[in-house]
C-alpha cells in the first residue's frame, strides 16, 4: 500500500519542481533584462536645457554649423560599439522608410563624429526631428523597454509633423528607460 502512495506523490513533486524551475528562470531573465535598462537622460541634462528655453535653437545651430540641412529632417544618432544598436536596427530602418515616404530627409550620425551633439544627446540610439520651419519636434530615444521596438515607439506618430510649417510643440523625451548607451 505504501508503494501506491509514493507513486501518487511523485507526479505532484515533478509538477512542483518544474513550476519552481520556470519561476526561478523567469525571475532571473527579468532581473537580467532590468539590469540592462537605463534612463535615457540619467543626469537630467535635457530637462535642465529645455528649462532654459533655447534647446531647439541651440541644437539647430549646432547641426547647421556641422553642415546639415535641418528643415524637414530627422537625425538618427548612434554611437559605435553601443550594444543597443542591433536591438533597435529594425525599428530605425522602419522610421527611415516612413520619413522618406513622407518626403522628409534622413541623416545618420555617429555622435563621436559630431562631438557638439554630445551636449544635446545624453544616450544613444536617439533621434532628433525638425519640421519644415526648422522647429524642433522631438529629441529623445526611438522607444523604451528592453528591446526598443516599434511596439513601444515614440516617433512614428510624429513623422507626419516633419512636413508641417510653423511653430511646433517640442517633445523633449528625457524620462524613458530602455537599452541605451550613455554618451
Amino acid at each position: 500500500m505504501s508503494n501506491k502512495l509514493l507513486n501518487k506523490g511523485r507526479p505532484q513533486w515533478v509538477v512542483v519542481t518544474v513550476f519552481l524551475w520556470f519561476a526561478i528562470a523567469l525571475w532571473g531573465l527579468s532581473y537580467l533584462l532590468e539590469q540592462r535598462l537605463v534612463w535615457f537622460d540619467s543626469e537630467g541634462q535635457l530637462i535642465e536645457m529645455s528649462d532654459s528655453g533655447d534647446l531647439g535653437r541651440s541644437l539647430k545651430l549646432a547641426l547647421k554649423n556641422s553642415g546639415f540641412h535641418v528643415e524637414g529632417s530627422i537625425f538618427h544618432i548612434s554611437s559605435q560599439g553601443c550594444r543597443c544598436n542591433w536591438r533597435s536596427a529594425g525599428h530605425i530602418g522602419k522610421v527611415k522608410r516612413q520619413v522618406t515616404e513622407f518626403g522628409g530627409e534622413n541623416y545618420s550620425i555617429d555622435v563621436d563624429q559630431v562631438v557638439e551633439l554630445k551636449r544635446f544627446v545624453p544616450a544613444t540610439p536617439a533621434v532628433i526631428m525638425f519640421n519644415n520651419s526648422s522647429e524642433l519636434i522631438y529629441l529623445g530615444p526611438y522607444a523604451d523597454g528592453a528591446f526598443c521596438t516599434t511596439n513601444s515607439s515614440f516617433v512614428e506618430e510624429l513623422i507626419p509633423l516633419v512636413l508641417m510649417e510653423g511653430e511646433a510643440p517640442a517633445w523633449i523625451n528625457a524620462v524613458a528607460k530602455g537599452c541605451y548607451c550613455e554618451v
